[in-house]
């Protein structure tokens, strides 16, 4: 695709692109927010490096790709209900994302976009790796996709935030931070999705079952649905489709929750790391 007010650069990897030429604390025209949401379909996630952006400004920004959401289990920032700080300490064991997943797909309608931008990283470590699900789905063999496409996946909060939830321990809650917590009727709640959706913009197909959110296959155990959610995280994350971003204090990163998998890297203890996150409303998968 030909681009008139970007530069987008694809060498960062197998998923993704890099964007230049835009100053995202400005309003933007109706052509760069165009050419920005191509470049993102195409690519399935877009990073943006040296922007000095308020909480406002990266919520307008976000909000030029539809309504936003509030995430659930963590306080915003003061200074908008749609940013939610998301802060490792110094101190802390436990970091936040860590693990592969798609975020909050046990919503009823799951966030089809996630805006995070970093405040403060560390000099090393901290980097967030991304898979490319759609890829990865339509790499699998013939009979597996069809064989998937069938099945419907019990998509749940409470394996992370739920009463017996990782998150809800005592360390957890000391690694997370005071944000964290709450809504504690909705974290043991279950949604049905299917384990493979399709992107109702592109029409193309991806893996959307994750082991920290999918509880199990409808009618299935979930130690039998963990045989499965296992061999398709294993496929997803397979270096042929993953691209390592490392951080930038300034640095900015879109993803398409509905084709892309991501996990935070947890390998800078003793350094703070500092992110701001807002996510954008989708549909109800199908």
């Amino acid at each position: 695709m030909q681009y008139e007010k970007i530069t987008v650069d694809v060498s960062i990897g197998p998923v993704g692109a890099v964007i230049d030429g835009v100053d995202l604390s400005q309003k933007l025209s109706e052509q760069v927010i165009v050419e920005i949401h191509q470049a993102w379909l195409q690519h399935h996630v877009v990073f943006f490096r040296n922007q000095d952006l308020s909480p406002k400004q990266q919520a307008d920004f976000a909000a030029c790709f539809g309504e936003l959401d509030i995430y659930p289990f963590m306080q915003a920032v003061e200074d908008h209900p749609n940013v939610i700080p998301i802060i490792k300490e110094p101190t802390a064991d436990l970091n936040f994302g860590g693990a592969w997943h798609t975020d909050t797909s046990y919503k009823e309608r799951p966030p089809k976009a996630t805006v995070l931008y970093a405040m403060q990283v560390p000099d090393e470590g901290g980097d967030t790796l991304f898979a490319d699900s759609t890829a990865a789905c339509e790499s699998l063999s013939v009979g597996m996709r069809s064989s998937l496409q069938v099945l419907t996946g019990v998509y749940s909060p409470k394996m992370v935030h739920g009463i017996g939830g990782g998150y809800n321990q005592i360390a957890a809650r000391k690694g997370l931070g005071q944000a964290y917590g709450g809504n504690a009727g909705f974290a043991e709640s279950e949604v049905e999705h299917p384990l493979i959706r399709t992107h109702v913009e592109t029409g193309r197909k991806s893996i959307f079952c994750s082991k920290p959110h999918t509880h199990r296959i409808k009618n299935w155990t979930r130690e039998e649905s963990l045989a499965v959610f296992g061999f398709l995280t294993r496929h997803l994350t397979q270096d042929r489709f993953v691209t390592r971003f490392k951080w930038e204090d300034g640095s900015l990163a879109m993803w398409d929750n509905r084709c892309v998998f991501h996990h935070a890297l947890n390998d800078y203890q003793g350094q703070r790391r500092h992110m701001h996150r807002v996510i954008v409303k989708g549909e109800k998968p199908v």
